[in-house]
């Protein structure tokens, strides 16, 4: 989970020192962007949506994302979706995703409420109105004044920036238009950006070398990111829950979880658990996927004990590993079982909540959740158990959407986990036993371990989106939420020495 005073770079990534990064971290993948024109075409037609581009080919537009304002949402929530993602971040702000299959790539389309982004309704009906069809794309534009104007809307009022190279872009633009045209967009800023209309006029005329190292122009900026971070709900995988507990499809979701009674145009995003023995990658292909994929606003929730939701959680696992492992406790079977089954239960709870946490965020539509080290690390190799029916406790632990498992050979699982002290026959029946768990559950994708990197990308994807659409195709036929199903094998024979199997952090 995160609060605000973690996050403590706010200044715009560097340019006029580092233009090669800067280029990079705002570039749009050409490729894909070739490969889903007819796709992007679709669905901005579909939605009656106006570029917030140049008039230029689709496969030359430059930025993060395709960009675009709507009046009215009704074509918007009509649009025949078919493999895409569709969610909805804020009232009158949405997001489209198209996956291209073939690759660890996707497109970002965000189509917002002008109104909302602008609050002038006669100005923006009077633009949206007059926008042009360009022959280059064959959508609508805007003409390059109102284009400009509502750039520096989101820019210099909104703060949606990310690297001074975008400002960069903006100077070059306006520069380079004629007085008339200038003018008439330094009005505009003087009448509805007071505040920042002195920062828009410095970007014109100074040297844009002197800009970027101009410390009131840093402050400026970190300012302004500064009052929209505040209001993010997630940010590089970690939750601002103080916002989310103000949302009322967030905390419908909390509460009611599967059993909320969803209107037939909500978009849910699917919970995935990422799981596999020590070694398997979870923690790269998790990173990967907060830095990578973060227009999927994917939330990080890990689901390890020693990193609980409720602070006091670590205090208390401390103070009791502590107490059990005096030896007048240790030795006195029944009174360590009590304590251990008071840690184990306290551990489940504090996790209880995380997965509540976790399945409202997916569920309210907001982003997709991310849960590592699920409790099925300890399930597989401890469920069934011959002498106590109700242990592990994790067996009756609710599960997400889906399970990702990222198998990985014993040997190669020693390799690169060597100072965890693991044995190859202990690797060997791990791997078994999380094999034979798997068979037993409703919804996983196995991806094998002689996949490379950049293709398990891709999968996780491609599971990604596969099973959005599942999720969201369901509520539309009016039916609830449904999750992943284990149809548990009281038969399953366990495979290896129980103390080889028995996870390190647990109490039982």
């Amino acid at each position: 989970m995160i609060e605000l005073n973690e996050i403590k770079n706010f200044d715009l990534l560097p340019f006029s020192n580092n233009k090669s990064s800067s280029n990079k971290f705002n570039s749009i993948n050409q490729n894909v962007l070739i490969d889903v024109e007819k796709e992007i075409l679709r669905v901005v037609k579909s939605c009656e949506a106006i570029l917030i581009h140049e008039c230029e080919e689709i496969k030359d537009f430059k930025g993060r994302d395709v960009d675009s304002f709507y009046i009215s949402k009704e074509k918007l929530l009509k649009l025949d979706e078919k493999d895409l993602i569709l969610h909805q971040r804020e009232e009158g702000s949405f997001r489209f995703l198209l996956n291209h299959k073939k690759t660890i790539g996707f497109i970002n389309i965000d189509i917002e409420d002008v109104n909302i982004f602008f609050n002038k309704k006669k100005f923006n009906k009077e633009k949206f109105n007059s926008a042009a069809e360009c022959k280059k794309t064959g959508l609508k534009h805007y003409d390059l004044k109102t284009l400009i104007f509502y750039k520096i809307i989101k820019y210099f009022s909104f703060g949606v920036i990310h690297s001074y190279e975008q400002l960069f872009k903006l100077k070059n633009i306006l520069n380079k238009l004629n007085k008339d045209d200038l003018q008439y967009i330094l009005n505009l800023t003087s009448k509805y950006l007071k505040s920042e209309h002195k920062w828009i006029k410095f970007l014109i005329v100074s040297d844009f070398l002197t800009y970027e190292n101009d410390q009131s122009v840093k402050k400026f900026w970190i300012n302004k990111r500064k009052i929209r971070q505040s209001k993010r709900k997630v940010y590089a995988g970690k939750l601002n829950l103080k916002n989310l507990f103000k949302t009322k499809k967030f905390l419908y979701a909390f509460f009611f979880g599967k059993s909320a009674k969803w209107n037939l145009d909500h978009k849910p995003l699917p919970a995935i658990a990422i799981i596999g023995n020590d070694g398997s990658g979870k923690t790269t292909s998790i990173n990967h996927i907060i830095k990578n994929f973060s227009k999927m606003d994917p939330a990080h929730i890990s689901m390890r004990p020693d990193t609980p939701l409720i602070p006091l959680v670590r205090v208390f696992r401390k103070v009791l590993k502590k107490i059990i492992n005096f030896s007048i406790i240790r030795n006195f079977y029944p009174l360590k079982f009590f304590l251990s089954l008071i840690g184990q239960s306290v551990d489940l709870f504090d996790r209880y909540l995380k997965y509540k946490v976790g399945m409202a965020w997916a569920d309210s539509g907001y982003g997709i959740t991310i849960f590592e080290r699920y409790i099925t690390d300890k399930i597989r190799g401890e469920f069934p158990n011959k002498k106590n029916r109700f242990l592990p406790l994790e067996q009756f632990f609710p599960f997400p959407d889906g399970f990702i498992y990222l198998d990985v050979s014993p040997e190669v699982s020693i390799k690169r986990k060597i100072n965890e002290d693991h044995t190859l026959e202990e690797m060997i029946s791990k791997r078994k036993n999380y094999l034979s768990l798997l068979s037993e559950f409703s919804e996983t994708i196995n991806i094998s371990s002689d996949r490379k990197f950049e293709e398990t990308i891709k999968d996780i994807k491609n599971y990604i989106f596969d099973l959005s659409v599942k999720k969201r195709e369901r509520l539309k036929t009016g039916a609830k939420i449904k999750r992943c199903i284990w149809s548990k094998n009281l038969n399953r024979v366990l495979v290896g020495e129980k103390t080889k199997r028995f996870q390190k952090d647990s109490f039982i």
